[in-house]
């Protein structure tokens, strides 16, 4: 099939099925027979409208006789420009500004029990390769990234929900667009902040009593040693770089137009930040708690001090700052402002 995304379309083309609509409009083409260069059976592929390179008045001729009228942006490509992926990321962070607090709070329980759903996959595998962490650790530390996170971010992203650390660079752009105010960021990030630690606990009940917490004990109490007892410029510093990366894999997602697409968007960016080690503070929710339950000799004050909130503040810096604010330089309302004056 070949699709065309805009606004309104429409085609009169011969030997074709045309399905219309308000959004979007997909021509069903004839099919034509393909023979294997190596013999087999002939194929049917679909042959797209063979549409001339130049447009004239909003209409492209068909070299079949058909023709083509665009009124809107027509897509053509699987993946969107980085214009359209910032006015997109508006659009997303004024819809979630609009949302009421309860919504808010009920979809980031959702997407708090799908970090502890990914969580208990990582700390299934990575952790418990130890043959493999001696003979390879990077190797080791790249499975630990690579399986269980991504898939936490693709089930937010795909299925609905709302998480804090996305919502720091999307609300935002959406302020600087005019499509949100403070007021509805501030209740953006609040309720999907609290909502997160909520589902995060959920996820921690959930796994406690499956009786499958000795797998988990091993990478639990190991995390939540290790996210405590580092320096606060350091854990500051991991937690800017981590969201960075979230946030590049929302921006990516955005970008893709399929699920595929959308889960190498997740998969590339995720992987890296658990790999090297940074600070996420939704995944710390799950991460550290489940630790001090298997036995870590970490108390709940230490890891709020020492690690929940300044990895809160450096997750609040990427996002609002290296992700939002340079892109609204870039494509945006604070770019515009600097070129008109």
């Amino acid at each position: 099939q070949t699709k065309l995304a805009g606004l309104r379309l429409s085609v009169n083309r011969p030997g074709g099925r045309v399905l219309s609509g308000k959004r979007g409009l997909v021509v069903q083409p004839r099919m034509a027979s393909f023979d294997r260069p190596a013999g087999g059976a002939s194929r049917g592929i679909p042959v797209p409208a063979d549409l001339k390179s130049s447009v004239v008045d909003g209409t492209a001729s068909s070299n079949n006789g058909g023709s083509v009228s665009v009124s809107g942006e027509v897509l053509t490509n699987s993946v969107l420009g980085p214009a359209a992926i910032y006015e997109k990321a508006s659009d997303m962070g004024a819809y979630k500004a609009s949302l009421p607090w309860w919504k808010i709070m009920l979809l980031g329980a959702i997407a708090g029990c799908y970090v502890a759903l990914g969580g208990a996959l990582l700390l299934t595998v990575g952790p418990n390769c130890p043959g493999l962490a001696q003979s390879n650790p990077g190797l080791q530390k790249y499975i630990m990234g690579a399986i269980g996170f991504p898939y936490a971010l693709l089930a937010i992203l795909t299925c609905g929900a709302e998480l804090f650390t996305g919502n720091t660079a999307l609300v935002t752009t959406a302020v600087y667009e005019g499509k949100a105010t403070i007021k509805q960021l501030l209740k953006s990030w609040s309720c999907s902040y609290f909502g997160n630690m909520i589902g995060c606990a959920l996820g921690i009940a959930l796994f406690y009593n499956t009786g499958l917490m000795p797998q988990f004990t091993n990478g639990a109490e190991s995390l939540a040693l290790y996210k405590t007892a580092a320096p606060l410029k350091a854990t500051f510093m991991k937690a800017i770089a981590a969201n960075w990366f979230v946030c590049l894999a929302v921006w990516q997602s955005i970008a893709a137009q399929s699920f595929g697409g959308k889960f190498i968007a997740c998969l590339g960016p995720v992987s890296a930040f658990v790999c090297v080690g940074l600070e996420h503070c939704i995944a710390n929710m799950f991460f550290v708690p489940l630790g001090i339950i298997a036995g870590a000799n970490v108390t709940m004050g230490q890891f709020l001090v020492n690690n929940l909130i300044p990895v809160t503040l450096g997750n609040i810096f990427a996002g609002t700052v290296l992700v939002a604010t340079m892109y609204s330089l870039i494509y945006g309302s604070l770019g515009r402002k600097i070129t008109q004056k």
